[in-house]
Protein backbone atom coordinates (compact mmCIF):
# COMPACT_ATOMS: atom_id res chain seq x y z
CA UNK A 1 0.00 0.00 0.00
CA UNK A 2 1.38 3.41 -0.96
CA UNK A 3 2.08 5.84 1.87
CA UNK A 4 3.68 9.25 2.36
CA UNK A 5 7.02 9.25 4.17
CA UNK A 6 9.12 12.17 5.38
CA UNK A 7 12.78 12.57 6.15
CA UNK A 8 14.18 15.52 8.15
CA UNK A 9 17.65 16.83 7.32
CA UNK A 10 18.61 19.89 9.25
CA UNK A 11 15.83 22.45 8.93
CA UNK A 12 14.26 20.85 5.87
CA UNK A 13 11.71 18.03 5.50
CA UNK A 14 11.81 15.87 2.38
CA UNK A 15 8.72 13.97 1.27
CA UNK A 16 8.60 10.59 -0.50
CA UNK A 17 6.02 8.18 -1.82
CA UNK A 18 6.77 4.64 -0.66
CA UNK A 19 5.45 1.18 -1.40
CA UNK A 20 6.90 -2.26 -0.65
CA UNK A 21 6.13 -5.52 -2.45
CA UNK A 22 6.96 -9.13 -1.58
CA UNK A 23 9.37 -10.73 -4.05
CA UNK A 24 9.24 -14.37 -5.21
CA UNK A 25 11.97 -15.27 -2.68
CA UNK A 26 9.75 -13.79 0.11
CA UNK A 27 12.04 -10.79 0.67
CA UNK A 28 10.64 -7.27 0.46
CA UNK A 29 11.54 -4.61 -2.11
CA UNK A 30 10.76 -0.98 -1.40
CA UNK A 31 10.02 1.62 -4.06
CA UNK A 32 10.52 5.30 -3.21
CA UNK A 33 9.80 8.47 -5.17
CA UNK A 34 10.91 11.92 -4.02
CA UNK A 35 8.15 14.54 -4.39
CA UNK A 36 9.73 17.66 -2.84
CA UNK A 37 10.04 19.59 0.39
CA UNK A 38 6.47 20.89 0.53
CA UNK A 39 3.80 18.56 1.88
CA UNK A 40 1.20 18.14 -0.89
CA UNK A 41 -2.48 18.85 -0.35
CA UNK A 42 -4.83 15.91 0.03
CA UNK A 43 -6.11 16.44 -3.53
CA UNK A 44 -2.61 16.55 -5.02
CA UNK A 45 -1.51 13.59 -2.90
CA UNK A 46 -4.36 11.50 -4.28
CA UNK A 47 -3.17 12.21 -7.83
CA UNK A 48 0.44 11.44 -6.91
CA UNK A 49 -0.61 8.16 -5.28
CA UNK A 50 -2.50 7.09 -8.43
CA UNK A 51 0.47 7.84 -10.69
CA UNK A 52 2.95 6.13 -8.35
CA UNK A 53 0.75 3.01 -8.08
CA UNK A 54 0.85 2.68 -11.88
CA UNK A 55 4.65 2.97 -11.90
CA UNK A 56 5.01 0.36 -9.15
CA UNK A 57 2.64 -1.98 -10.97
CA UNK A 58 4.86 -1.82 -14.07
CA UNK A 59 7.89 -2.68 -11.92
CA UNK A 60 5.96 -5.56 -10.36
CA UNK A 61 5.25 -7.00 -13.82
CA UNK A 62 8.94 -6.84 -14.75
CA UNK A 63 10.00 -8.59 -11.54
CA UNK A 64 7.39 -11.35 -11.43
CA UNK A 65 7.22 -12.34 -15.06
CA UNK A 66 3.47 -12.65 -14.46
CA UNK A 67 1.07 -9.85 -13.75
CA UNK A 68 0.16 -10.82 -10.20
CA UNK A 69 1.45 -14.28 -9.23
CA UNK A 70 4.89 -15.81 -8.82
CA UNK A 71 6.05 -18.76 -10.90
CA UNK A 72 5.84 -20.87 -7.75
CA UNK A 73 2.17 -19.95 -7.30
CA UNK A 74 1.41 -20.53 -10.98
CA UNK A 75 3.02 -23.98 -10.87
CA UNK A 76 1.15 -24.85 -7.68
CA UNK A 77 -2.21 -23.96 -9.22
CA UNK A 78 -1.42 -25.95 -12.35
CA UNK A 79 -0.37 -29.01 -10.34
CA UNK A 80 -3.44 -28.89 -8.11
CA UNK A 81 -5.72 -28.51 -11.12
CA UNK A 82 -4.07 -31.39 -13.00
CA UNK A 83 -4.17 -33.65 -9.93
CA UNK A 84 -7.84 -32.94 -9.35
CA UNK A 85 -8.73 -33.56 -13.01
CA UNK A 86 -6.91 -36.89 -12.89
CA UNK A 87 -8.89 -37.99 -9.84
CA UNK A 88 -12.15 -36.63 -11.25
CA UNK A 89 -11.69 -38.57 -14.50
CA UNK A 90 -11.83 -41.84 -12.54
CA UNK A 91 -15.32 -41.14 -11.17
CA UNK A 92 -18.35 -42.77 -12.75
CA UNK A 93 -20.98 -40.50 -14.43
CA UNK A 94 -23.25 -40.49 -11.37
CA UNK A 95 -20.40 -39.47 -9.07
CA UNK A 96 -19.32 -36.72 -11.47
CA UNK A 97 -22.86 -35.36 -11.65
CA UNK A 98 -23.21 -35.37 -7.86
CA UNK A 99 -19.89 -33.57 -7.44
CA UNK A 100 -21.09 -30.86 -9.79
CA UNK A 101 -24.47 -30.55 -8.06
CA UNK A 102 -22.70 -30.20 -4.71
CA UNK A 103 -20.57 -27.38 -6.11
CA UNK A 104 -23.59 -25.59 -7.60
CA UNK A 105 -25.51 -25.84 -4.33
CA UNK A 106 -22.59 -24.47 -2.34
CA UNK A 107 -21.77 -21.71 -4.81
CA UNK A 108 -25.36 -20.49 -5.09
CA UNK A 109 -25.79 -20.50 -1.33
CA UNK A 110 -22.54 -18.64 -0.65
CA UNK A 111 -22.71 -16.14 -3.52
CA UNK A 112 -26.29 -15.11 -2.73
CA UNK A 113 -25.69 -15.18 1.03
CA UNK A 114 -22.79 -12.76 0.62
CA UNK A 115 -25.31 -10.34 -0.88
CA UNK A 116 -27.88 -10.81 1.90
CA UNK A 117 -30.00 -13.84 0.94
CA UNK A 118 -31.75 -15.40 3.94
CA UNK A 119 -31.79 -18.94 2.54
CA UNK A 120 -29.83 -21.65 4.36
CA UNK A 121 -27.53 -24.08 2.54
CA UNK A 122 -30.10 -26.84 3.04
CA UNK A 123 -32.89 -24.71 1.61
CA UNK A 124 -30.82 -23.87 -1.46
CA UNK A 125 -30.14 -27.57 -2.05
CA UNK A 126 -33.87 -28.38 -1.81
CA UNK A 127 -34.72 -25.59 -4.25
CA UNK A 128 -32.15 -26.65 -6.83
CA UNK A 129 -32.38 -30.42 -6.55
CA UNK A 130 -35.98 -31.06 -5.46
CA UNK A 131 -37.71 -27.86 -6.59
CA UNK A 132 -39.02 -27.48 -3.04
CA UNK A 133 -39.37 -23.85 -2.05
CA UNK A 134 -39.22 -22.86 1.62
CA UNK A 135 -41.46 -20.26 3.19
CA UNK A 136 -38.89 -17.55 2.64
CA UNK A 137 -38.60 -14.33 0.66
CA UNK A 138 -39.73 -15.08 -2.92
CA UNK A 139 -36.96 -12.96 -4.40
CA UNK A 140 -34.31 -15.06 -2.64
CA UNK A 141 -35.94 -18.27 -3.90
CA UNK A 142 -36.21 -17.13 -7.52
CA UNK A 143 -32.65 -15.79 -7.58
CA UNK A 144 -31.36 -19.09 -6.18
CA UNK A 145 -33.11 -20.97 -9.00
CA UNK A 146 -31.78 -18.62 -11.64
CA UNK A 147 -28.27 -18.64 -10.17
CA UNK A 148 -28.21 -22.41 -10.65
CA UNK A 149 -29.33 -22.01 -14.27
CA UNK A 150 -26.68 -19.38 -14.94
CA UNK A 151 -23.95 -21.59 -13.48
CA UNK A 152 -25.13 -24.51 -15.63
CA UNK A 153 -25.00 -22.21 -18.65
CA UNK A 154 -21.42 -21.06 -18.09
CA UNK A 155 -20.33 -24.63 -17.39
CA UNK A 156 -21.31 -25.60 -20.93
CA UNK A 157 -20.46 -22.30 -22.63
CA UNK A 158 -17.21 -21.67 -24.44
CA UNK A 159 -18.20 -18.11 -25.36
CA UNK A 160 -15.52 -15.51 -24.90
CA UNK A 161 -16.20 -12.73 -22.44
CA UNK A 162 -18.08 -9.97 -24.24
CA UNK A 163 -20.63 -7.23 -23.71
CA UNK A 164 -23.42 -9.44 -25.05
CA UNK A 165 -22.49 -12.36 -22.77
CA UNK A 166 -22.37 -10.09 -19.73
CA UNK A 167 -25.84 -8.74 -20.50
CA UNK A 168 -27.17 -12.25 -21.14
CA UNK A 169 -25.93 -13.60 -17.80
CA UNK A 170 -27.33 -10.65 -15.87
CA UNK A 171 -30.68 -10.97 -17.64
CA UNK A 172 -30.85 -14.71 -16.89
CA UNK A 173 -30.04 -14.13 -13.23
CA UNK A 174 -32.48 -11.30 -12.48
CA UNK A 175 -35.27 -11.52 -15.06
CA UNK A 176 -37.76 -12.94 -12.52
CA UNK A 177 -36.95 -10.59 -9.64
CA UNK A 178 -35.70 -7.34 -11.18
CA UNK A 179 -37.04 -7.34 -14.77
CA UNK A 180 -36.75 -3.56 -15.02
CA UNK A 181 -32.93 -3.68 -14.67
CA UNK A 182 -32.15 -7.25 -15.81
CA UNK A 183 -29.62 -7.24 -18.64
CA UNK A 184 -29.26 -3.44 -18.68
CA UNK A 185 -26.45 -1.19 -17.53
CA UNK A 186 -27.29 1.19 -14.70
CA UNK A 187 -28.98 4.52 -15.27
CA UNK A 188 -28.42 5.85 -11.74
CA UNK A 189 -25.18 6.13 -9.79
CA UNK A 190 -24.61 3.36 -7.24
CA UNK A 191 -22.03 2.35 -4.67
CA UNK A 192 -20.45 -0.65 -2.95
CA UNK A 193 -21.57 -1.13 0.65
CA UNK A 194 -18.68 -0.54 3.02
CA UNK A 195 -16.32 0.56 0.24
CA UNK A 196 -14.34 3.79 0.25
CA UNK A 197 -14.02 4.04 -3.54
CA UNK A 198 -16.50 5.54 -5.97
CA UNK A 199 -17.92 3.36 -8.72
CA UNK A 200 -18.18 4.59 -12.30
CA UNK A 201 -20.92 7.22 -12.64
CA UNK A 202 -23.84 5.99 -14.74
CA UNK A 203 -23.11 8.40 -17.61
CA UNK A 204 -19.62 6.88 -18.05
CA UNK A 205 -20.52 3.20 -17.78
CA UNK A 206 -20.68 2.52 -21.53
CA UNK A 207 -17.20 3.97 -22.31
CA UNK A 208 -15.74 2.33 -19.19
CA UNK A 209 -17.13 -1.05 -20.22
CA UNK A 210 -15.80 -0.56 -23.74
CA UNK A 211 -12.36 -0.02 -22.22
CA UNK A 212 -12.93 -3.07 -19.98
CA UNK A 213 -13.44 -5.39 -22.94
CA UNK A 214 -10.58 -3.86 -24.93
CA UNK A 215 -8.24 -4.39 -21.97
CA UNK A 216 -9.54 -7.93 -21.52
CA UNK A 217 -8.62 -8.78 -25.12
CA UNK A 218 -5.04 -7.67 -24.43
CA UNK A 219 -4.72 -9.33 -21.04
CA UNK A 220 -6.15 -12.75 -21.96
CA UNK A 221 -2.98 -13.51 -23.94
CA UNK A 222 -0.69 -12.37 -21.12
CA UNK A 223 -2.23 -13.61 -17.87
CA UNK A 224 -2.64 -17.01 -16.30
CA UNK A 225 -6.36 -17.93 -16.28
CA UNK A 226 -6.61 -17.44 -12.52
CA UNK A 227 -5.03 -13.98 -12.80
CA UNK A 228 -7.36 -13.12 -15.66
CA UNK A 229 -10.38 -14.29 -13.65
CA UNK A 230 -9.28 -12.15 -10.69
CA UNK A 231 -8.78 -9.10 -12.91
CA UNK A 232 -12.15 -9.53 -14.65
CA UNK A 233 -13.99 -9.87 -11.34
CA UNK A 234 -12.22 -6.95 -9.66
CA UNK A 235 -12.80 -4.57 -12.57
CA UNK A 236 -16.52 -5.44 -12.68
CA UNK A 237 -16.75 -4.55 -8.99
CA UNK A 238 -14.83 -1.32 -9.53
CA UNK A 239 -17.05 -0.18 -12.41
CA UNK A 240 -20.27 -1.62 -10.95
CA UNK A 241 -21.98 -1.42 -14.36
CA UNK A 242 -25.38 -2.81 -13.33
CA UNK A 243 -27.85 -1.19 -10.97
CA UNK A 244 -27.77 -4.30 -8.78
CA UNK A 245 -26.24 -7.79 -8.85
CA UNK A 246 -22.66 -6.77 -9.70
CA UNK A 247 -21.04 -8.97 -7.04
CA UNK A 248 -22.94 -12.07 -8.13
CA UNK A 249 -22.25 -11.45 -11.81
CA UNK A 250 -18.59 -10.71 -11.03
CA UNK A 251 -18.21 -14.10 -9.36
CA UNK A 252 -19.99 -15.80 -12.27
CA UNK A 253 -17.65 -14.12 -14.79
CA UNK A 254 -14.66 -15.15 -12.67
CA UNK A 255 -15.76 -18.77 -12.82
CA UNK A 256 -16.70 -18.62 -16.49
CA UNK A 257 -13.13 -17.63 -17.35
CA UNK A 258 -11.65 -20.33 -15.12
CA UNK A 259 -13.90 -23.01 -16.60
CA UNK A 260 -13.40 -21.82 -20.18
CA UNK A 261 -9.64 -22.14 -19.74
CA UNK A 262 -9.70 -25.61 -18.17
CA UNK A 263 -9.54 -24.69 -14.47
CA UNK A 264 -11.96 -25.55 -11.70
CA UNK A 265 -14.50 -23.03 -10.48
CA UNK A 266 -13.99 -21.32 -7.14
CA UNK A 267 -16.58 -20.97 -4.38
CA UNK A 268 -15.97 -17.98 -2.11
CA UNK A 269 -17.51 -18.83 1.26
CA UNK A 270 -19.90 -16.45 2.96
CA UNK A 271 -17.97 -16.95 6.21
CA UNK A 272 -14.98 -15.38 4.41
CA UNK A 273 -17.04 -12.36 3.36
CA UNK A 274 -15.05 -9.82 5.41
CA UNK A 275 -11.71 -11.04 4.06
CA UNK A 276 -13.09 -11.08 0.52
CA UNK A 277 -14.46 -7.52 0.75
CA UNK A 278 -11.22 -6.28 2.32
CA UNK A 279 -9.34 -7.86 -0.57
CA UNK A 280 -11.47 -6.03 -3.14
CA UNK A 281 -10.87 -2.78 -1.26
CA UNK A 282 -7.13 -3.47 -1.36
CA UNK A 283 -7.34 -4.07 -5.11
CA UNK A 284 -8.86 -0.63 -5.50
CA UNK A 285 -6.22 1.04 -3.35
CA UNK A 286 -3.43 -0.65 -5.32
CA UNK A 287 -5.24 -0.29 -8.66
CA UNK A 288 -4.36 -3.94 -9.26
CA UNK A 289 -5.92 -7.41 -9.07
CA UNK A 290 -2.85 -8.64 -7.20
CA UNK A 291 -4.58 -9.09 -3.83
CA UNK A 292 -7.59 -10.93 -5.30
CA UNK A 293 -5.28 -13.23 -7.29
CA UNK A 294 -3.50 -14.16 -4.05
CA UNK A 295 -6.82 -14.85 -2.32
CA UNK A 296 -8.00 -17.05 -5.20
CA UNK A 297 -4.77 -19.08 -5.05
CA UNK A 298 -5.45 -19.87 -1.40
CA UNK A 299 -9.11 -20.61 -2.06
CA UNK A 300 -8.27 -22.85 -5.04
CA UNK A 301 -5.71 -24.80 -3.01
CA UNK A 302 -8.09 -25.27 -0.08
CA UNK A 303 -10.91 -26.36 -2.37
CA UNK A 304 -9.09 -28.76 -4.71
CA UNK A 305 -5.71 -29.88 -3.33
CA UNK A 306 -7.17 -32.79 -1.39
CA UNK A 307 -10.57 -33.04 -3.06
CA UNK A 308 -11.54 -36.62 -4.06
CA UNK A 309 -8.44 -38.08 -2.40
CA UNK A 310 -9.08 -41.28 -0.43
CA UNK A 311 -9.50 -40.66 3.29
CA UNK A 312 -7.68 -42.81 5.83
Amino acid sequence: MVYLAESKRGQKTYYYLVEAITLPNKSRKQFRKYIGTAKPSDEKLERLFASFKTQVEEQRKNIFGHHYLTNIEINKINEINSGFLSRFSKLNPTEKEQFWHNFVNAFVYNSNSIEGSTLTAREVALILEENISPNKDLEDVLEAKNAGKVLEYVKESKEDLSDSLLHKLHEMYFKDTKPYIAGHYKTKDNFVKGATFQTTPAIYVIPDMKNYFEEYKKLKAKLHPLELAAWAHWRIEKIHPFQDGNGRIGRIIMNHLLNKNGYQMIDIKTKEKAKYFNTLRKCDKENSAHALSKLLVKRFEKQYKNSLKPTA
